[in-house]
């Protein structure tokens, strides 16, 4: 019993901290998408070129997942996470301060770059310090970063809207620069027992930590190189052409909602944002419901086709609320299909990875998707800003169902390639 205690003290506070440091980066991420129709306003700028802004944070943030991925092993983790929450800070408050729109894409595209650095460097960290019987707990509890951090800058977003919405730029600049402080304050502290115990952990849970860690050395390596097969290699293709289709709609509708309730509906900025909250809000139990759905449809693709396929029918009748007017119908569909495409997300990023290991490089896997979904985040906002500006917020939908089809066209070939190879082996 005693031993429980301990397990749980260490591993606890490394995991808090690191939640707290990527929740509240999402503050100094998201303020600009939850401001978008007042950053409108104020700079009389359109749907285009407020999305672009949103464009080059989310392209930085690709490259970066990329980039810091293959370097994160060589970071000083205790500075390079310092160092991003700084950049990020300083870039908040320089947006603050400017009345000059233009350079805020280049100051957005720093800042995506700098929290860039953060998942990857984190998730390195815990991989490597906390034992692998915790790590479902570590997953959990990281896994509700995004969503109390979104909910967290919309509220504020809400509240500082009928004052002044750069407000959220000066609370990002000062709590990012807090918590770094708070990050350097007690880094050691929980890494320091968070090794201690491990050092009680029995040695035969040590040796199968090490056979761990090995997993991705040059013969494992080599060997999953044979044994990737078509069917595998078919599978990664698609799931990387859906991962672009997630959060192009993901996060178009994050940046995009408080300006349809706007524009379509009549709401203020303050009611346009607080409803905007229902999205993250449900999305915190996309995780489990992937998992769920997973163990009754087992196969990657055909989960994924069905949770976009859902989403399409809920897009189609987001496009009929706009004919009549039913906010609040509309508003639940909204959260329904971020809810729906959250689970997509999870399925690719996370539980896909995980499950296709010794098969294929987990890390790789996972980075490689999630740089696909950043792609889509890229076209999300200046993309579908841009249909908005020339044809309206229904032709947006009509693009996002579009892609929805497109997904389940694509699963329609896959199992028609997948039955034709079982019969043709059937015969052989």
């Amino acid at each position: 019993m005693e031993r429980t205690e301990k397990r749980k003290s260490p591993y606890t506070g490394l995991i808090l901290l690191c939640w707290l440091v990527y929740a509240c980066s999402y503050i100094g991420k998201l303020n600009y998408a939850a401001n978008i129709n007042q950053i409108m306003e104020f700079y009389d700028v359109n749907h285009a070129d407020a999305g672009s802004v949103s464009t080059c944070f989310f392209f930085a943030y690709a490259i970066g997942q990329f980039v810091n991925g293959a370097f994160s092993k060589k970071y000083n983790v205790r500075w390079v996470v310092t160092a991003a929450l700084l950049v990020s800070g300083g870039v908040n408050l320089t947006i603050a301060i400017t009345d000059y729109f233009p350079i805020i894409k280049y100051l957005w595209f720093i800042n995506g770059f700098a929290l860039s650095v953060l998942w990857p460097t984190l998730i390195r960290l815990l991989s490597e310090t906390v034992a692998r019987k915790e790590m479902p707990c570590a997953s959990v509890v990281m896994g509700t970063t995004v969503a109390t951090g979104t909910v967290f800058i919309y509220a504020l977003s809400a509240l500082f809207a009928p004052i002044n919405f750069k407000l959220a730029f000066y609370t990002a600049a000062t709590i990012l620069p807090v918590i770094a402080v708070i990050w350097i304050a007690l880094f050691k502290s929980v890494i320091g027992k968070a090794k201690a115990f491990e050092a009680l952990d029995d040695e035969k849970e040590k040796t199968e930590e090490n056979i761990s860690e090995r997993i991705p050395a040059t013969p494992v390596s080599v060997k999953t190189k044979k044994k990737v097969s078509f069917d595998l290699m078919l599978m990664i293709v698609l799931l990387a052409i859906f991962a672009v289709g997630v959060n192009l709609i993901a996060d178009g509708l994050t940046t995009w909602v408080p300006s349809i309730l706007k524009e379509s509906f009549g709401f203020d900025d303050s009611l346009s944002i607080i409803l905007t909250l229902t999205l993250p809000i449900l999305a915190v139990f996309a995780n489990f419901f992937a998992v769920s759905v997973h163990k009754k449809i087992p196969d990657f693709v055909s989960q994924a086709a069905l949770m976009f396929g859902g989403s399409g029918l809920l897009i189609l009748l987001i496009i009929g609320m706009f004919t009549v007017r039913q906010a609040v119908v509309t508003i639940v569909c909204f959260a329904l299909v971020r809810a729906l495409i959250g689970s997509v997300n999870s399925l690719i990023t996370s539980i896909f990875p995980l499950f296709m290991k010794g098969k294929v490089n987990s890390g790789m896997i996972a980075g490689v998707l999630n740089g696909f979904c950043y792609v889509g985040s890229t076209a999300s906002s200046y993309g579908l800003g841009l249909v908005a500006d020339h044809h309206g917020w229904t032709a947006v939908f009509w693009l996002l169902f579009a892609v929805c089809a497109l997904v389940c066209v694509l699963w329609i070939v896959y199992v028609a390639i997948k039955k034709y190879k079982a019969e043709k082996q059937s015969k052989a």
